[in-house]
Order: C-alpha cells, then sequence, then structure tokens
C-alpha cells in the first residue's frame, strides 16, 4: 500500500510503499478515503512526543481518518465489512497512521459509523478538531439564550 511516512527522526516524510496491516483481534481493517493534518501530526514529525509515545519507523503521519471497513480482525462484533465509518488512530504507539491506503484500528475505541449525510472528505477532518470543538462547548457550559 501506499502511506506517507517517515522513517527516522529528521527525515522528510515521503510516499513509500508498506504493507497492508492485518487487523489483531478486536481491531477493523479501514480503507482510508480522506485524512487531515493537525497539530498533533506535526509534533509526532518533528520527534516532539518522543518519551509521550514509542514510535515504530516507519511512522505513518494522520491522526484522523475516514474510510470503508475492508476487514474485521477475531472478536469484531461492532462493525462489518462495507461499514462507512470515521475516526482518529488510537493506538498506543506511533506507526500507523491516516495517511495510508489501509489503517487498522481497535472497534470501540476512535471510531464510529459515518452519520447520514456526512461524506468522507468532511469525516476525515472531523476527528481531532471535532473533539477539541467539543471538549470546548463543554467546558464553557453555554445555556440556551446567553452570549458566550
Amino acid at each position: 500500500m501506499r502511506a506517507v511516512a517517515f522513517t527516522a527522526f529528521g527525515a522528510a516524510p515521503e510516499v513509500t510503499e508498506l504493507p497492508v496491516p492485518e487487523p489483531a483481534p478486536g481491531e477493523v481493517l479501514v480503507q482510508v478515503r480522506a485524512s487531515s493534518v493537525n497539530g498533533f501530526d506535526l509534533g509526532v514529525l518533528g520527534g516532539f512526543l518522543k518519551g509521550v509515545y514509542e514510535y515504530e519507523f516507519p511512522v505513518v503521519i494522520g491522526k484522523d481518518f475516514a474510510g470503508v471497513v475492508a476487514a474485521v480482525g477475531e472478536g469484531v462484533n461492532e462493525m462489518a465489512v462495507g461499514d462507512e465509518v470515521f475516526g482518529v488512530v488510537m493506538r498506543p504507539t506511533l506507526g500507523q497512521g491516516g495517511f495510508a491506503e489501509y489503517v487498522a484500528v481497535p472497534q470501540g475505541y476512535g471510531i464510529a459509523r459515518l452519520p447520514d449525510g456526512l461524506d468522507h472528505a468532511r469525516a476525515g477532518v472531523l476527528g481531532l478538531a471535532g473533539t477539541a470543538a467539543l471538549n470546548a462547548l463543554d467546558a464553557v457550559a453555554p445555556e440556551a439564550g446567553r452570549a458566550c
């Protein structure tokens, strides 16, 4: 599969060929249709997350994704092949990312079915930015009829 990855700290990201990941038990394999760039990705690329995450080179950048479930791992019962999904790559290490043709992610965390009316392009930018916006609204706790 094609992916945008970097091979070492300080290396520039480039389009490269990598094996298609296999979904582990409890994971789904998503054929990625859209992704986005976030500040988190720039932190990953710049090596600023050393000591916070383990880097598994080559590291594919891209935290957000939207696409179609291409395969499911053992024990997956919440998603099926063909489901349209979006989310955030939530893995304990940095390696797989949304800037690839495929990404394997846990079925129960950081992934949801695409709501009616939301296309892949819009969903592919929603994960981190949408979470940040929701957290900001929760923090402000606006009341009906009150200006923020």
